[in-house]
């Protein structure tokens, strides 16, 4: 599973992908962070998938970055790989993160926009092109918060403006054999979720995380007065689309 970000700041002992980043930077190649959460199996993400180059990023990943224009908001920017490939094509990009390592490892690596900031609170410049790459949009937490960020970025964003972004439909981890599809009957959408990322024995401790399908994405989006594009579709229920 693929997210970046968080609700707030975070505190440097709990900073798992800064701390991660920054060794990896150091010549650390086998750092990686340990994934659990409360509906799948512990996953591995090593820290040189953060750090990949254009050409190795997904199809639909590349064909997001292709869509930013003009003055761009690279949000969660993590160890700044995308704002590091627009900037190299000439556009003015900050990228914005709320781990102070993350924001350290992307200054050394030469981005020249980086600002330590929550996006739930950041009232800075107005943007043509906000990015929420690798489900930066579960930044929400929870469905019913996701009208509370799309109504913050909508304050960020010049008229004419779009947020790119990418997420996933979980329904594959209710397949059965048959190749049916059983999702448990809940209160909760079945794409929320609780992660809890480990780093060399330190947790960040439980946070609420969610990615959602492009049906319900293009639902909400409506409710909040914007249209989605449908741009392109990953190989495992991943989609990239925008929002204008």
């Amino acid at each position: 599973m693929r997210f970046r970000g968080s609700y707030m700041k975070i505190n440097e002992d709990k900073d798992i992908f800064g701390r991660c980043c920054k060794d990896y930077l150091n010549g650390d190649e086998d750092a990686h962070i340990i994934v659990h959460t409360d509906i799948a199996e512990t996953d591995i993400l090593p820290a040189k998938h953060l750090f990949r180059e254009f050409d190795k990023m997904p199809h639909h990943e590349q064909t997001a970055l292709q869509q930013a224009r003009g003055n761009i908001l690279d949000v969660g920017a993590c160890a700044g790989s995308h704002s590091l490939y627009l900037q190299s094509l000439g556009y003015n990009v900050t990228a914005l993160d709320i781990s102070k390592g993350c924001c350290d490892v992307m200054k050394q690596r030469g981005v020249k926009n980086v600002l330590y900031e929550d996006i739930f609170k950041y009232q800075g410049q107005t943007y043509d092109s906000i990015l929420m790459l690798m489900n930066g949009i579960g930044i929400a937490g929870s469905l019913p918060k996701l009208p509370e960020l799309l109504d913050q970025l909508r304050t960020l964003l010049n008229p004419g403006g779009k947020i790119i972004f990418d997420s996933s439909d979980l329904q594959y981890l209710y397949l059965e054999d048959d190749g049916s599809i059983n999702i448990p009957l809940s209160d909760k959408y079945y794409c929320e979720l609780l992660y809890n990322l480990e780093y060399k024995n330190k947790k960040s401790g439980e946070f609420n995380w969610f990615f959602i399908d492009p049906y319900t994405m293009d639902a909400v989006a409506g409710e909040c007065n914007f249209k989605m594009q449908f741009l392109a579709e990953g190989p495992h229920y991943d989609y990239v689309a925008c929002l204008y």
